[in-house]
């Protein structure tokens, strides 16, 4: 059976920057995955990232692979690296250009089963035969969490979530009810409504909370009263932003920052493309969901409406992260995972209570904090995991270090429930994919 030192399961932005990392340390391993899928087949086409330019470049081990750079070296002179926004369509390829320069050797494999196999693991794919490795690095993204709540289930061909969408002009002509008050729903609504679709956005919210635009220089002052940091802006941004320092807080609080930072709200450059432009009903609760005909009819609860009937519904409702819900990860490795609120307690370099088994991305939030759920988690979290998984591979087969902290008991099932789902497309700056 062959083997690899290392499997990165993976090659979105996470993937794609361990397996940089790894290949500058010289460490041999086999990234898998369909690079940038999700934001290639699962994100329409018009949309534009709600982080700021350079808050959407990807980690490089070495200097010269930042949005900037690959702008300037394609004469994109119209790019700004402040203020922005980015488009898809531009930050795909600014991906494929990264993936070019560093991750050259990524195979379209899908992972279908990872279990302990002597101090490492063996890993089934659906395409070719398996493998030992003695690390596995899950850095999958969001998709597996994508959250349909249950009013709306049932209903596969009059109503969806938003990622599975990555067109949205075959709406046009017709009726269609958007879920969500958030940057995912409000863009999602704005895209349709340009496509010639009717739309009408649902949301449980009072009112529609817009981000103010950013100055495009930031003085010395503006940097001492906000300092810019990869995630954001503000002292806040610092600690979110910082592993280190998130770390320092108290356990019962990092579960409940994990998730809750970055509540839903809309992008300063999309207000003028909503507001007086799309119906927006605020204020109702989606009680239920029935098929009315070929439409469907939401039952609602409000003080304006009780129904409101569409074509077809899309729910920006987000994700409920679990790991639980990883289809390969064995039974024996899941009931091993020590856990919070559902997600991996992983220490500082991202290794799980699985020796060998590193998590990345939005399934490190409890232990790392919620800069990891964005695309700038990869320069906070990546170079601490490669530098860990190099240590492990020149160990030869030994056990991985223990997890650097003592492992929290689980959060009581109804603070769990009370955490609220991450929103999809970015309840913040954007969610790592």
């Amino acid at each position: 059976m062959a083997m690899s030192d290392v499997l990165v399961i993976g090659a979105g932005p996470f993937g794609l920057s361990i397996s940089a990392y790894l290949r500058h340390r010289g460490i041999e391993h086999t990234i898998v995955g369909r690079p940038m899928n999700t934001w290639r087949a699962h994100m329409p086409l018009g949309l534009f990232l709600k982080s700021e330019p350079y808050g959407s470049a990807i980690s490089a081990p070495t200097p010269g692979y930042k949005i900037a750079d690959y702008a300037r070296l394609h004469k994109l002179d119209d790019y700004e690296d402040r203020v922005g926004p980015l488009s898809l369509e531009r930050f795909l390829g600014y991906a494929d250009w990264f993936t070019q320069q560093l991750v050259p050797d990524i195979r379209d494999l899908t992972v279908t089963s990872v279990v302990r196999s002597g101090d490492g693991f063996k890993v089934e794919f659906a395409e070719e035969a398996p493998i030992i490795a003695r690390s596995v690095i899950v850095a999958t993204g969001m998709l597996n969490y994508a959250h349909l709540p249950a009013e709306l289930s049932g209903m596969p061909d009059l109503i969806t979530h938003s990622v599975v969408h990555d067109r949205l002009d075959k709406f046009g002509g017709r009726r269609v009810a958007v879920i969500g008050g958030g940057q995912s729903s409000l863009q999602t609504a704005a895209l349709l409504h340009e496509a010639g679709a009717d739309v009408q956005v649902v949301m449980r919210g009072q009112e529609i909370v817009w981000e103010q635009k950013r100055d495009a220089d930031l003085s010395l002052i503006g940097r001492v009263r906000r300092p810019p940091v990869q995630l954001c802006e503000g002292y806040s941004c610092v600690v979110y932003d910082s592993p280190g320092l998130f770390r320092l807080m108290p356990e019962s609080l990092r579960a409940k920052k994990a998730l809750s930072t970055f509540p839903p709200s809309g992008a300063w450059w999309l207000h003028d493309r909503v507001v007086g432009v799309v119906d927006v009903l605020q204020n109702h609760r989606i009680v239920g969901a029935e098929a009315h005909g070929s439409q469907v009819r939401l039952r609602l609860d409000g003080p304006k409406r009780s129904s409101v009937e569409a074509d077809h519904v899309i729910a920006g409702t987000g994700f409920r992260v679990d790991v639980g819900k990883l289809p390969f990860l064995s039974a024996e490795i899941q009931a091993a995972l020590k856990k919070r609120i559902n997600l991996p307690l992983v220490n500082r370099a991202g290794e799980s209570s699985v020796p060998g088994l590193y998590f990345a991305g939005i399934n490190t939030a409890v232990s790392l904090g919620p800069g990891v759920r964005f695309i700038s988690g990869t320069h906070s979290a990546v170079p601490h995991l490669a530098k860990s998984v190099g240590r492990r591979a020149h160990r030869g087969t030994s056990l991985g270090e223990p997890v650097a902290e003592p492992l929290a008991a689980p959060v009581e099932p109804a603070v769990a429930e009370s955490l609220p789902s991450l929103e999809a497309a970015g309840s913040g700056p954007m969610p790592t994919i």
